[in-house]
């Protein structure tokens, strides 16, 4: 036992980790993605982004593997700033182009902890968790305005000083934060900006928690992306990383790559096209540096990509994109399937030198030549249109999914896109709190957990008690038959501990020792309220506030040392991939009215979703 208490049925809360007498069991959530650095070659080129002034804030969560011989966690040349580790171990400080500053050394290396670095002119601060840690360091004024080379995880350069571990949540502001600030980013992370700070104060946001991808979006609005070199994806990143798992997160693919690029080396070229190249031309997103366009200027011109036929069988897609009149020559735009038959737009109507976004979608092709341009075997005007492109999209299936920016590579495997400054919602414009964090439920992606440190109030002996929870049924195969809603810890085959699962066929179960009982199925993306009760003699299970079936148990002591579970046990491939709100653990057995009371004080709010 890890701490001894009298108090039971304390609030949830994420934040976790909760070492007091008062015994508040409070949850820690392992849902974060994070960028893995393996020490050796990997790094994220950020070359581009700028600073002016010379206050600003790093902020960013880290965990190490490897602290000693000197790691860049940021590294900008010219006027020279490196936020790192020291050679003698443990410590975290920077270098000023003068010297290095180093703040202290960290105690806790093995958890996952949130850096602020605060630079106010000629003073840097850091913070640790939120609070103050130790000496503030004297430096010189720091010019960001205009470096040449900017990393994350290496060296500037992408050669040296390699970072051994995992970074998420990356963020630079332009304004000094206030201790006050810095503590509210932390206490609660799934804030983008602190309260009291404008939202264009935040000049680079990199979640760092796509999953997928060789690309580290930017969700500030700068555009500022970072390519990765090496580095991996990992998941099940605890606390204080911020919580992808109570966040219904946009996800898309693009099967195009080079979707902003329109260059010779990303497309092909027929019946040759314009020798030049337009660059630095304002794009749609007003990012007037990133992006290359061509102007057509003459006749039977044709830019294209082929796309392979995913999955064989795949055949619909939505496409998109981002087409800018400029008023001579043709009116129509074509694009061709690769088998002789496309889709025609009419651009004479728009408004000359704006931007369009053209979309549509269930195109019922197998495979695609993406843009061609002009020689069009039934256009009425198709010769010598003038336009520029950007923003390529494609996706498979019926409908039209979400902007995915690709560079070199297509984006084949969804990708979780960044929260934008709008409040509470993404870089597209989807809301991510509308239900899910209306509801208070855990959304889960088949890497995340919640865990409960144990403690007396959760020792129950042979006793009763009573495990409850609401689940969104989904079954995800991963090497097991079942998926683990709440468990009172381990294996839940063990004696020691009790649990409700869901199978394959979606029945849910009360374990009970080797005693189970199945309250039947439920449909897939159905909510339901499940509860299991022991009352010293008998299991009991209900399903949406109806008793379903009871069977006879022998009395098996459930006091045990171990960690309490939401969304797995002790066996990684027992993950579950959807929703679980409300899990509730009592130190009795609740009787059938209280189950029906509690479903009814719930149905409204899940069963409607």
């Amino acid at each position: 036992m890890a701490v001894t208490t009298t108090q039971t049925n304390k609030p949830f809360n994420p934040r976790g980790n909760d070492q007091s007498p008062k015994g508040y069991n409070r949850a820690a959530l392992y849902s974060g993605k994070a960028l893995d650095f393996d020490g050796v070659n990997d790094y994220v080129d950020l070359d581009g982004f700028t600073l002016s002034g010379t206050t600003a804030t790093f902020v960013f969560n880290l965990k190490m593997d490897d602290w000693i011989d000197n790691k860049f966690i940021f590294d900008a040349d010219n006027q020279r700033l490196v936020i790192g580790t020291g050679d003698i171990g443990n410590e975290i400080g920077l270098y000023d182009s003068t010297a290095w500053k180093m703040f202290g050394t960290i105690s806790d290396t093995t958890n996952t902890n949130n850096f602020a670095i605060v630079i106010d002119g000629t003073t840097a601060k850091c913070f640790l968790n939120g609070q103050s840690f130790g000496t503030d360091q004297t430096i010189t004024n720091i010019d960001l305005s205009n470096p040449s080379n900017v990393a994350l995880g290496s060296r500037n350069d992408g050669l040296a000083y390699f970072l051994n571990g995992q970074m998420a949540g990356f963020k630079v502001f332009n304004t000094a934060l206030t201790a006050a600030q810095v503590a509210d980013l932390y206490n609660n992370p799934e804030k983008v900006v602190p309260t009291g700070v404008d939202n264009t104060a935040l000049k680079l946001w990199l979640p760092m928690m796509e999953g997928a991808g060789t690309t580290a979006y930017d969700g500030s609005g700068n555009g500022n992306h970072g390519t990765i070199s090496g580095a991996t994806w990992t998941h099940g990143i605890g606390a204080p990383v911020s919580q992808t798992a109570v966040i219904s997160w946009n996800k898309g693919t693009n099967l195009l790559n080079s979707s902003e690029q329109f260059s010779s080396a990303a497309w092909a070229k027929l019946n040759s096209l314009p020798s030049s190249e337009e660059t630095g031309v304002t794009a749609p997103d007003g990012n007037g540096s990133v992006t290359t366009r061509f102007t057509f200027s003459s006749t039977n011109h044709i830019i294209r990509q082929y796309i392979p036929d995913y999955g064989g069988n795949q055949t619909s897609a939505g496409v998109w994109v981002y087409i800018e009149n400029k008023g001579t020559g043709g009116t129509e735009l074509y694009m061709d399937w690769g088998d002789g038959t496309g889709k025609v737009f009419d651009v004479a109507g728009f408004s000359l030198n704006t931007w369009h976004k053209l979309e549509f979608e269930d195109i019922t092709r197998g495979a695609f030549d993406f843009f061609d341009i002009s020689a069009c075997p039934f256009c009425t005007a198709p010769n010598g249109l003038q336009s520029r492109f950007w923003g390529a999209h494609l996706n498979l299936g019926t409908t039209l999914g979400p902007y995915v920016r690709t560079g070199a590579t297509a984006q084949t495997t969804p990708v979780l896109l960044p929260q934008g400054l709008t409040s509470g919602r993404d870089i597209t414009g989807v809301n991510l709190f509308e239900n899910v964090r209306k509801q208070g439920a855990l959304n889960l992606d088949g890497n995340s957990w919640a865990e409960v440190h144990d403690n007396a109030s959760l020792d129950f002996g042979t006793g009763s008690f009573s495990l409850e929870i609401w689940s969104k049924a989904k079954f995800i195969t991963s090497g097991s038959i079942y998926n683990v809603l709440l468990t009172l810890g381990g294996n839940i085959s063990s004696g020691s501990t009790s649990s409700l699962y869901i199978d394959s066929s979606l029945n849910y179960t009360f374990r009970y020792d080797s005693t189970l009982i199945v309250a039947g199925g439920s449909s897939e993306g159905d909510w339901s309220h499940v509860v299991g009760v022991y009352d010293g003699t008998n299991i009991n299970i209900y399903l949406n506030g109806s008793f379903v079936v009871q069977a006879a148990a022998s009395a098996t002591s459930k006091t045990n040392d171990l960690v309490k579970m939401i969304g797995r046990d002790s066996i990684a491939t027992r993950y579950y991939k959807d929703q679980i709100a409300q899990p509730r653990i009592y130190n009795r057995a609740l009787t059938a009215e209280e189950v029906q009371r509690s479903y009814d004080s719930g149905k409204n709010i899940f069963t409607n979703s």
